[in-house]
């Protein structure tokens, strides 16, 4: 099962080419991954400020495949690679709308930290159960 959100390529995300630049496409999974936690009624405002509690990057890859381009419409699809106990891995693929052709793929890996000390935490188990879902 995944997870789809869709956005469109921008201009001032893409260089002189005319194609989206690189690193983009951390951001646009970053984007899908927040849209998730909204989905299952967990945003981010609302671990921070409510549950005190994180889940920063600690590792991330990607492999591109073909051009972003201006205007493009785009489908990033999440689902659950791994979900540890104080962890969890995120695969995502992005394609056109239109053509159906992959752009790229990422992997995210998030740890799940109590803001106070940054020291890393289990997963808390409403997360876990929603993530078990995607």
């Amino acid at each position: 099962m995944s997870f789809e959100h869709r956005l469109t390529v921008r201009f001032f995300e893409v260089d002189r080419a005319g194609i989206a630049f690189f690193g983009r496409v951390f951001e646009y999974c970053h984007a899908a991954y927040e849209a998730l936690l909204v989905s299952v009624d967990y945003p981010l405002a609302a671990i921070f400020d409510a549950e005190g509690w994180g889940m920063p990057l600690v590792h991330a890859e990607a492999d591109f495949q073909r051009p972003m381009r201006l205007g493009e419409e785009l489908l990033i699809r999440v689902s659950v690679g791994r979900l540890g106990k104080t962890s969890i891995t995120l695969d995502f693929e992005v394609s056109g709308v239109v053509d159906k052709h992959v752009r790229a793929r990422a992997k995210h890996v998030h740890a799940c930290v109590d803001m106070d000390g940054f020291a890393s935490m289990e997963i808390p188990a409403r997360l876990r159960e929603a993530f078990e879902s995607v």
